[in-house]
């Protein structure tokens, strides 16, 4: 019976041929997609689970299929000229023509793989059946008993094919109890950690997570944010940028204004004095800092974009700044928003790696500046997709009658002047929420951590205007 499964192909009736004409071009089109995307390597990785080379009908596809897992295997990127090498190593020759003239996107992708599996396991267990109904018909000396066991083989064997992938409570149990025990032993930590001590209690930028960063305008949210990116690189971590704002160069004065504590209008300027010019000059450049060059606000690209960074610099932490410039094929800006936000949550788990996403914050209507969960702008469901929520508050920049407001405790003593709040609005993993003031320098927008909380100018009156 299992040597059924590995025998030649038989000629195909006429009707079967009209159906491989389709298949092969099912088959073309996934290669093509696969050949124009530039996560194709991983696609491949992840088809080959479940997407059998005898699935393929068209023998130019099933070869060009194989050759694509010889060079992921290999290590190389998987290209059309890597593909052509491949072939060449092999003493082969290879039609490249045929497979750069459809288009794909991934999805496309995903379901033409899919469906590709699908065809093959239904045309195998067809023909498997056609080869049963056959003995059972003419094979005189098989007894009832064998055709039994013929068909609950066959059965046995598709279910191998089409069963989902499960992962037992005991593989997952023993996971995390070795986590647990690394962590306790300080081998590891829960995630990347970056020096505020708001963020790193909750396990710092955990991988598969989804955090966001909100604020009002001018209140730092990008701003901290880089200082987080910063502080994750000096500790090796990778981090990917994607800024819809500001340019790659404005970006990178801000971080060398963050890792130099230097004023940033003064290395725009060429003004900086000797000794900091010596700061400036000598500054870490071998941070594993990433900056997307394309700047689509599309998130399809945005998408395909992250998944190329990952893959070719191994990034573990991607900021995007920020979502309310991104867009989407949803006509409803709301359900755009929201759409976005879920579609990054699900990347970060698909990916294992950490999207931070700054958001905008609605404009109050009572004036009270001090930012609230429900203000994240154009839509609920950020909240919703958000693992984490971190929002930061200046009260300076909106006048000095402001204060910090009462929240765990009373912060209202808490100079104002050369700060700024952090507070954790929501965190899936159990931590309540808190806060924590930062001390800020606005020429260098650089966040630190405060050994000590100053008390606020007497001189100044208390009063608030709302």
């Amino acid at each position: 019976m299992g040597k059924r499964f590995l025998r030649t192909r038989r000629s195909k009736t006429p009707s079967e041929e009209n159906t491989l004409l389709q298949d092969s071009q099912l088959e073309r089109g996934l290669l093509c997609s696969l050949f124009n995307d530039i996560t194709g390597g991983s696609r491949v990785k992840a088809y080959r689970m479940f997407l059998q080379d005898d699935d393929f009908t068209d023998e130019s596809c099933r070869v060009t299929w194989q050759w694509m897992k010889d060079v992921v295997d290999s290590g190389q990127e998987m290209n059309m000229v890597n593909v052509y090498s491949m072939a060449a190593s092999k003493g082969k020759k290879w039609d490249m023509s045929r497979f750069i003239q459809l288009q794909g996107s991934e999805g496309d992708a995903d379901l033409m793989a899919i469906t590709l599996s699908t065809m093959g396991i239904k045309r195998r267990l067809n023909e498997e059946l056609r080869t049963i109904v056959m003995d059972i018909e003419y094979n005189t000396e098989l007894s009832p008993a064998q055709i039994v066991s013929d068909i609950e083989k066959l059965v046995e064997a598709t279910q191998q094919q089409v069963k989902p992938k499960t992962l037992p409570w005991m593989n997952l149990y023993m996971d995390i109890v070795n986590d647990y025990k690394l962590v306790a032993s300080g081998e590891v930590i829960t995630g990347n950690k970056c020096g505020f001590d708001l963020i790193d209690a909750k396990g710092g930028f955990e991988l598969g997570e989804l955090m966001v960063i909100g604020a009002r305008t001018s209140n730092g949210k990008t701003a901290f944010t880089l200082n987080c990116a910063v502080n994750l690189a000096m500790r090796g971590v990778p981090v990917g940028i994607f800024s819809l704002e500001m340019t790659n160069k404005q970006l990178a004065i801000r971080i060398a204004a963050i890792m130099g504590d230097l004023d940033s209008t003064s290395i725009k300027q060429g003004t900086l004095k000797e000794h900091e010019l010596d700061t400036f000059t000598m500054l870490n450049d071998r941070l594993p800092l990433y900056f997307d060059d394309v700047r689509s606000s599309e998130i399809d690209v945005i998408i395909s974009n992250i998944k190329g960074m990952v893959m070719q610099h191994g990034v573990q932490v991607v900021v995007l700044d920020y979502l309310q410039l991104m867009r989407s094929r949803e006509i409803d800006r709301v359900h755009q928003i929201g759409g976005i936000a879920h579609r990054l949550e699900a990347l970060s788990k698909q990916l294992e790696i950490t999207i931070v996403l700054i958001s905008q914050l609605r404009r109050n209507v009572d004036k009270d500046p001090c930012p609230k969960l429900e203000e994240l702008k154009e839509s609920g469901d950020i909240a919703d997709a958000a693992d984490s929520i971190f929002l930061i508050y200046r009260p300076e920049q909106h006048g000095s009658f402001f204060r910090y407001p009462h929240m765990s405790k009373d912060w209202s003593s808490v100079e104002i002047k050369g700060t700024a709040m952090l507070m954790c609005v929501k965190n899936r993993q159990g931590m309540k929420p808190g806060e924590q003031i930062l001390g800020f320098k606005a020429e260098a927008t650089r966040f630190y951590q405060l050994d000590e909380l100053k008390p606020i100018n007497n001189n100044l009156s208390p009063k608030t205007p709302f």
